[in-house]
């Protein structure tokens, strides 16, 4: 007998036009019995140079054999309703390999997905265990959490020095006198650590947001390579010089993806080059981005989170970390939170998530390279 997620997805691809892939839409059936959406079958036949014949069984139809199906476009809608949940947790996926059921508690204390089952044994009796909606809100709580800790620290370094330029205004003299006093002491050595950890199942979780990003060729700038699967981009054209400013813009070939978002969660990831400049993230215009990028520095690629937005009294400008090889990013956008986040996907780790803002209009996926490497293996490309 047929499982429940197999009887959805079967229900669901018998609610899907055939000519373009999606659910039906004010759909119609045709003398030979077959439906499509109106829009799709009125342009195939707008298109057509002969009489056309049904996409299916290649029946040939008349314009006037349309017939609106109403209980079919309910039936769609209901269809589209039903596929967040399918996405949530498909078949076979986090299941445990004891019991054979799904991973729905976090252990705390084993800080690991396991069953009902499992919870219910002498090893996880005395642990504590939450759902995993409420595990991964408490991930998401005690992050913003230390991010507001942090943005608290960094408004008070920037007062401090202001303060500070406005006391060497007043007394250069003074100052001066003190920064020899200063250069005279030893200086004491101290390190900034950062720990970056991984967040079991945060992948897993956003993965059932995913969606299908394809390149769209005539926003793609002079030199750029695409792929025929629209899937990934590498620049061929003439070799740029070297300039004192490694940051600039003029420096990427950059296109657009063919999707925009807006009012929703998404979530898709991008195989970056190695050894080379690139960049990826999301923008509304040439004036409102947020991005991923990596700039040269002497022998190493720093990566860096920057973003430009018209809330923002300026640049926003966050170093993160050294960019390593074999790099695959994860980009998550939460449109109604405001939310803009990155995901090392092989560790599984948080890079970075800017902080809230507020969104209007289409928010539409861009993606760089550099156009100071010629090789054919430093492409980008988007993950299927």
């Amino acid at each position: 007998m047929a499982s429940c997620p197999n009887l959805i997805q079967d229900l669901q691809e018998e609610l899907i036009c055939s000519i373009c892939r999606e659910y039906f839409k004010d759909p119609v059936s045709i003398e030979c019995g077959h439906s499509f959406c109106h829009s799709c079958l009125l342009r195939r036949w707008q298109e057509a140079t002969t009489p056309l014949s049904c996409p299916e069984c290649k029946n040939v139809s008349q314009l006037k054999d349309f017939q609106t199906n109403v209980h079919l476009g309910r039936l769609a809608t209901i269809a589209k309703q039903l596929r967040p949940h399918r996405l949530q947790y498909p078949e076979g996926y986090g299941k445990c390999q004891k019991h054979q059921k799904m991973q729905k508690l976090f252990c705390e204390d084993d800080q690991s997905l396991i069953c009902v089952s499992c919870s219910q044994s002498q090893e996880h009796e005395a642990h504590k265990l939450y759902c995993i909606d409420e595990a991964a809100e408490n991930f998401r709580r005690r992050l913003q959490e230390t991010i507001i800790h942090l943005w608290r620290k960094i408004e008070k370094v920037v007062k401090q020095k202001a303060n500070e330029k406005i006391k060497f205004a007043r007394n250069m003299k003074e100052v001066l006198t003190r920064n020899e006093s200063v250069l005279q002491k030893e200086i004491e050595n101290f390190h900034i650590n950062m720990m970056l950890h991984s967040i079991p199942g945060i992948i897993e979780r956003i993965f059932s947001f995913k969606v299908d990003i394809t390149l769209d060729c005539n926003t793609a700038d002079p030199g750029l390579i695409i792929s025929e699967d629209l899937k990934s981009m590498r620049y061929g054209g003439v070799q740029a010089e070297v300039s004192n400013n490694t940051g600039r813009f003029a420096d990427f070939a950059k296109v657009l993806a063919n999707q925009s978002f807006i009012s929703t969660r998404c979530y898709w990831e991008v195989e970056v080059p190695n050894n080379t400049g690139w960049c990826v993230g999301i923008c509304k215009n040439s004036q409102d981005f947020f991005m991923l990028i990596t700039v040269q520095k002497h022998d190493r690629y720093l990566l860096y989170a920057i973003a430009q937005h018209n809330l923002y009294s300026q640049v926003h400008k966050k170093y993160r970390q050294i960019s390593v090889p074999n790099l695959k990013i994860g980009i998550f956008l939460d449109y109604k939170r405001g939310e803009i986040s990155f995901y090392h996907v092989k560790n599984r780790y948080l890079i970075y998530t800017f902080p809230s803002t507020s969104f209007s209009g289409r928010l539409t996926p861009f993606f760089c390279v550099s156009k100071k490497v010629l090789a054919n293996d430093c492409s980008l490309m988007i993950c299927p």
